[in-house]
């Protein structure tokens, strides 16, 4: 009976902590979220377009559902003393602040684009503090893919981190990106990207807070600045989980990383245009 007493005490044990182990891992699971995925399209996207015509619905070139949005660069986009004031326009869309983004839009380029002499942005990484992150292509006349980590190490600072990338033109591609804030003051941020489900950066060291900043990011913004031609985004995805590919079954780990490259001088900064 002691020994028969005994080995019901074990599994009951047992089946206590496998059944806590499972609501931690449950728990776990449910707390990631894709906040939300955008068509990108007239009636059905949470963006608003701005009112200087820097960008459009397109229904005749779109990667899903009835159209896509289209920014516009006129050559008084491309740089010379006054393009980046003639070059604005910006969308916003906020999710639940988080320290772990991660973002996936689709995004093509039209046939001979030209990528700005200072950036062509892409995207930007807001924070609810003094710091945000650009994704940008370039610079000068390459459509390389980098991503432009300002409050390091200090507000207003950048230090510019490249993929092993570029873009052509013509194509549709997948971009994930993702981006985790440091301990504040600790070099332990992370920026990584993926196009087409490849993985193309993974850095692991980066300062994006300093001691006593505990801001998140909350905001995601798509802006026009700077370059000529066209280039179309749809299906913009952002949560505080990897979202994948639309039609992936299953998503590559990110096991390696590409070889590391020295980041180029800091970017310009203070260019804040509506």
């Amino acid at each position: 009976m002691k020994v028969a007493y005994h080995c019901n005490r074990k599994r009951a044990f047992l089946v206590f902590t496998l059944t806590a182990a499972l609501i931690v891992f449950c728990q776990s699971v449910s707390q990631a979220t894709i906040f939300w995925d955008d068509e990108m399209e007239s009636g059905n996207s949470g963006y608003g377009l701005p009112s200087n015509g820097a960008m459009s619905y397109d229904t005749s070139i779109k990667f899903s559902g009835n159209g896509s949005t289209r920014l516009n660069y006129p050559s008084s986009c491309y740089p010379d003393a006054s393009a980046q004031q003639n070059c604005g326009g910006f969308m916003d869309r906020t999710f639940t602040s988080t320290a772990n983004f991660y973002r996936r839009f689709y995004i093509r380029l039209s046939a001979g684009f030209r990528i700005s002499d200072v950036f062509t942005k892409i995207m930007r990484s807001d924070t609810t503090g003094p710091n945000s992150n650009w994704w940008v292509m370039g610079c000068c006349g390459s459509p390389e893919f980098l991503v432009s980590a300002q409050n390091v190490p200090s507000v207003g600072n950048a230090v510019n981190y490249k993929t092993n990338f570029d873009f052509t033109d013509s194509k549709w591609y997948c971009v994930e990106t993702h981006e985790q804030l440091n301990t504040p003051g600790v070099a332990n941020g992370i920026a990584q990207a993926w196009v087409d489900g490849a993985l193309v950066m993974s850095v692991t060291n980066i300062i994006y807070r300093q001691a006593g900043d505990n801001s998140l990011f909350n905001n995601n913004r798509l802006y026009r600045q700077t370059g000529t031609g066209s280039i179309w985004y749809d299906r913009v995805a952002v949560g505080d989980q990897r979202i994948g590919c639309t039609g992936s079954s299953s998503l590559p780990p990110a096991t390696s990383s590409p070889s590391p490259t020295s980041p180029p001088p800091a970017s310009p900064t203070g260019l804040t245009v509506r």
